[in-house]
């Protein structure tokens, strides 16, 4: 059913491009409001500008042509151009691509992109054109911090025992690590599993525990950005090498644009979600460099089980990610 419904939206959007001209299509998963929807229409907006009208892009929001589950295929098989694709759904083809997953990569919000132009980019982007996919540009969807009713988390003996709410397999490897004992829970789920006490605390993010009210029914907050979500915008690679070298540069210049513009909505994002937190009452702790330290050593397992699953291409990424100069 999937590659019917896929191969009549490539003939829409094939007749669509005939009768307007020089366009293509990003398939993305969130509605309109989101802010890395907003990203994507700016996006849009700038290839137009950029390529003096010569392109229009239209973006079908809310996985109005395909879901996450299958964005992946759809761009690899060219159903459509350009697709926004979670970095956990190459884990299968592309295990170096978990690296994201990885716990306490990342210190603070600048860290990715510094991450990212230090050479992983260049890596990940390699790997994935044997995949026939491009790479575009990178939307960060902001740090993952900790929550919980017991007691402020400042150390790993303070998880022990602790039943937390986790939001994906990876997740729980690291809770687990730190002695937590994690339960996939969805995300719309977890306001009530907290409020019932099913789970004692959750991982989630600021702005997420915010629209979700996650703060009503926790004590207390750890920040720890102890782990961040990525998506790429990414495009097939034979149509990426059908077009021309100027509306490569122009499409890769926008994306520079929109990389930014993300960039700043998430850490204005961040900046208000935590004032909401603080005025509601939880007492919030940021870990010390000295507690950080202490939990990236516990946590040393989940990365050497990435690198046995990786290989060579996830050794360099984490020799990246350990390099100090890397994040100067």
């Amino acid at each position: 059913m999937f590659k019917k419904v896929a191969a009549f939206a490539a003939v829409m959007a094939l007749s669509a491009s005939v009768a307007f001209g020089a366009e293509f299509t990003v398939s993305n998963q969130f509605p309109p409001s989101h802010h890395i929807s907003k990203t994507i229409h700016v996006f849009a907006d700038k290839v137009a500008e950029l390529t003096g009208g010569k392109y229009k892009v239209n973006v079908a929001d809310s996985g109005a042509l395909y879901s996450d589950a299958q964005i992946l295929e759809a761009v690899q098989e060219g159903l459509v151009e350009v697709g926004l694709v979670g970095t956990y759904k190459w884990g299968g083809q592309v295990p170096a691509a978990d690296v994201f997953d990885l716990p306490f990569l990342f210190a603070d919000l600048s860290s990715p992109k510094k991450f990212l132009d230090a050479g992983a980019n260049a890596i990940l982007d390699a790997e994935f054109n044997k995949k026939g996919v491009k790479n575009l540009f990178w939307c960060d969807y902001g740090f993952i911090q900790m929550w919980n009713n017991v007691h402020p988390l400042h150390s790993p003996k303070d998880f022990e025992g602790l039943t937390m709410r986790s939001y994906s397999a990876g997740d729980s490897i690291t809770l687990k690590a730190l002695g937590a004992a994690p339960t996939l829970i969805s995300s719309a789920e977890m306001y009530m599993a907290i409020q019932q006490g099913t789970v004692k605390g959750a991982t989630t993010g600021m702005p997420a525990a915010v629209s979700r009210k996650i703060y009503e029914v926790s004590k207390y907050l750890t920040i720890a950005n102890y782990s961040t979500a990525q998506f790429s915008v990414q495009a097939n690679l034979e149509w990426w090498e059908s077009l021309d070298a100027d509306t490569q540069k122009a499409i890769m210049e926008a994306g520079k644009v929109a990389e930014q513009y993300l960039r700043d909505a998430v850490a204005a994002s961040e900046g208000a979600a935590e004032k909401t937190v603080r005025e509601a009452g939880l007492q919030v702790n940021t870990l010390t460099a000295e507690e950080r330290a202490a939990m990236v050593e516990a946590t040393k397992t989940v990365w050497d089980a990435y690198v046995a699953r990786a290989g060579e291409i996830g050794q360099k990424l984490v020799d990246l990610a350990k390099d100090p100069k890397t994040f100067q």
